[in-house]
């Protein structure tokens, strides 16, 4: 403690007085206090070089769908332990999924087409009651015949009116070939893989950048509702936030409350984080998710359109909606299929496979995310805002994203790698 006293009001050196340090522990102190202050600034670097991402959004959204495509980008993606590791997970959604749409079936007022397909529901049934048991090969066998039904499929195909997962389909069309006692997850298949996140995930990878090697931290949270409490654990020293909004949620509500729209509940929770205080200049990066459901669901003849006399507080008329053609430019550059940039922006473009009402509805979506940014529409009353200056040093940058495509995820992440760095060289008052 004298040492540490002497060290920091450099007090006198006197060898007769024995509270006072001899001349060979004042020259200790010295030393160690250069190589305290030589620590701080290494860390001090350290940090400059370290920029903290906050992965946000509500449950299901893809965040960590996402946080899976850095580390296929960025630190050479699953070995095989951690692929074998997923077959688990991966026949836990087939189980959960063949379940969900069988389960509706009558309440839907659907009847299997193959009345002997009866046998395979019970047998499911049966083996599902014990939930922790392993899925066995004969459940996925069984699982495969009852998919080809048509009375399965009709199900599926109003899979809007009750609860499943995004993955479904993608792993019941190739129940087959995973029930093979040689199968080893794809990249693919682990990006569809739906594991609930319950715990605060973290990944670290470097980013080369003008020659200088940037270090991200990325910080990934779950988005139900009981663990949004843990996201101001996280808010110290974040360059920015990536919020995660799935645009194909329009029709569906939330697992822990079915009577909640999914997207109004994704809008409400994006303008508390907009204007939350703790995050008043940390700059938002928004990722408009799930273009390629999107896309799915309305060539299903699925429409937003009752979100329009729902919520009209919220949502405007949509058929009276058109978006420029800047607009659809922009979403049409962004969908997965197209690798080229063009190096001139123009009206034009040669692609035909985007389907119009796909644009429409994702351009006219982001029209009400970006509401909430400019203070045109607020879902709840905020303080902050009262205050015309309260946004001065905070951004929001739009993204349109298809979580589960490697090449759309790469550009994104290149696209808005500059800016994070640009907010992070800010913080430390460098520009």
């Amino acid at each position: 403690m004298r040492d540490q006293v002497m060290a920091c009001f450099g007090g006198c050196v006197d060898d007769t007085n024995p509270f006072y340090p001899t001349a060979e522990e004042h020259k200790e102190a010295r030393l160690r206090d250069k190589q305290l202050t030589k620590m701080l600034s290494k860390y001090h670097k350290d940090e400059m070089k370290r920029l903290k991402l906050l992965m946000l959004g509500t449950g299901e959204s893809g965040k960590s769908t996402i946080t899976k495509q850095m580390r296929i980008i960025h630190i050479n993606g699953f070995d095989n332990r951690e692929r074998m590791s997923k077959i688990v997970d991966i026949k836990r959604n087939i189980r959960d999924s063949i379940l969900a749409v069988l389960m509706a079936m009558p309440q839907l007022d659907i009847s299997l087409h193959d009345e002997e397909n009866q046998k395979s529901i019970d047998l499911l049934l049966e083996e599902a009651q014990d939930a922790d048991r392993p899925v066995s090969h004969d459940f996925l066998t069984h699982t495969e015949r009852l998919w080809k039904d048509k009375g399965v499929q009709e199900s599926y195909s109003r899979c809007n009116e009750y609860q499943l997962l995004d993955c479904a389909k993608y792993f019941l069309d190739k129940v087959n070939e995973i029930r093979s006692p040689d199968y080893l997850p794809s990249d693919q298949d682990i990006l569809r893989c739906r594991v609930v996140t319950t715990c605060i995930q973290h990944i670290d990878f470097a980013v080369n950048d003008s020659g200088q090697q940037v270090q991200f931290s990325v910080y990934d949270v779950g988005g139900q509702r009981g663990e949004r409490k843990k996201w101001i654990q996280m808010f110290d020293s974040v360059v920015a936030n990536v919020f995660v909004a799935d645009v194909s949620s329009f029709d569906v509500t939330l697992r822990e409350d079915p009577e909640k729209n999914r997207l109004l509940e994704a809008l409400e929770i994006f303008e508390q984080v907009w204007n939350n205080r703790f995050l008043r200049h940390v700059s938002c990066l928004l990722f408009l998710n799930k273009i390629d459901i999107l896309a799915e669901k309305l060539s299903r003849n699925h429409t937003p359109l009752e979100l329009t006399s729902k919520y009209p507080h919220v949502f405007p008329d949509y058929e009276k909606f058109e978006p420029t053609a800047n607009e659809r430019l922009d979403f049409i550059n962004s969908f997965p299929g197209n690798d080229e940039v063009p190096k001139k922006r123009s009206k034009k473009t040669s692609r035909t496979d985007v389907d119009p009402g796909t644009i429409k509805a994702a351009v006219y979506i982001r029209n009400i995310f970006m509401r909430i940014v400019t203070g045109d529409l607020k879902l709840r009353q905020c303080l902050q805002d009262q205050d015309p200056d309260w946004h001065q040093f905070h951004t929001c940058q739009y993204y349109y994203t298809c979580a589960v495509d490697t090449k759309n995820i790469t550009k994104v992440l290149e696209g808005c790698r500059s800016l994070i760095i640009r907010k992070h060289l800010e913080r430390f008052g460098i520009i």
